[in-house]
């Protein structure tokens, strides 16, 4: 007799084909939203709509965000749309639902009673997924700066999980790195690797110092004033999520380079970004004694 609880991953980008493959370690995994092409795992079992009938499964996995409407799951490579409603049928009764930012979601899944966790909430995976991140992000810098990374002035925006390590994949590769930002720690957290600091008040004052703008503050950072005291070639890197911190139609009308890099660990790292999820998940799971 089979004793592993079912999981099923529904919807999500590239990152959740290796997120269920990494649990089919130790959980029995239906995937909905991807076609075989995409998952081509036979340790996966896949079912591309809710139409055809999905697994009763003991935890079902959403993606980050979980929704854009609070109706349909997130699900680029679905033929068809994921009704959340038809998801949560599937969900046995002491069933939880694990995603990532529920936002407008939330609210379905408590007036049903059911149990959520928003892994993107936890520690280790905000930590981890720092890495793909910056390293996406220096990725795309290689790709957009017309000269090189050695010796440009570059402004990072925040020295958080990801702007810190951002600073310091710069900084090793030369960069004339400075930080900004309202927290005085870590502005002295930035000068201890080896990076120049600065208050984010003096934003508009020096904007037009640096050849590049990093920015992983989730906030409107980057107004129309910073922007038209930039240098004329000068390039913005937004690594915020939605709405992002660049007044893009400012940018527009200035004619700056503005580079809004969403879901970057889904686009540049998807195997190591998917492990991080799964990883994430077997720890929330122990911990409910689900296994």
């Amino acid at each position: 007799m089979n004793s592993r609880k079912t999981v099923l991953v529904a919807g999500g980008d590239l990152r959740y084909v290796y997120t269920a493959r990494a649990l089919a370690e130790q959980f029995d995994v239906h995937a909905a939203g991807f076609t075989r092409q995409i998952a081509p795992f036979p340790e996966i079992t896949l079912t591309e709509t809710a139409a055809e009938g999905l697994p009763a499964c003991d935890v079902l996995v959403l993606p980050m965000p979980v929704s854009d409407d609070g109706v349909l799951v997130s699900a680029p490579f679905g033929r068809q749309n994921l009704p959340l409603k038809g998801l949560l049928a599937a969900l046995r009764p002491d069933g939880i639902v694990l995603g990532g930012k529920f936002g407008k979601s939330a609210a379905l899944f408590h007036e049903a009673g059911v149990e959520t966790a928003d892994y993107l909430a936890r520690e280790e995976l905000s930590t981890l997924n720092a890495v793909p991140t910056a390293e996406g992000a220096l990725q795309i810098l290689l790709e957009e700066m017309p000269c090189t990374i050695y010796k440009s002035r570059i402004l990072v925006l925040g020295f958080g999980r990801i702007g810190s390590r951002l600073a310091q994949l710069l900084h090793m590769l030369g960069a004339r790195v400075t930080v900004a930002s309202r927290d005085v720690a870590e502005l002295a957290r930035a000068e201890m690797s080896g990076c120049d600091a600065m208050p984010l008040g003096e934003l508009a004052e020096r904007a037009g110092e640096f050849q590049v703008l990093c920015n992983t503050i989730p906030a409107r950072i980057i107004t129309s004033e910073i922007l038209s005291r930039m240098h004329p070639d000068g390039l913005v890197l937004d690594l915020a999520s939605k709405p992002g911190g660049v007044d893009l139609e400012a940018a527009q009308k200035c004619s700056r380079r503005v580079v809004w890099a969403l879901s970057l660990p889904g686009k540049t790292a998807p195997v190591t970004a998917g492990e991080i999820i799964a990883k994430t998940i077997f720890h929330m799971l122990e911990e409910r004694g689900v296994s």
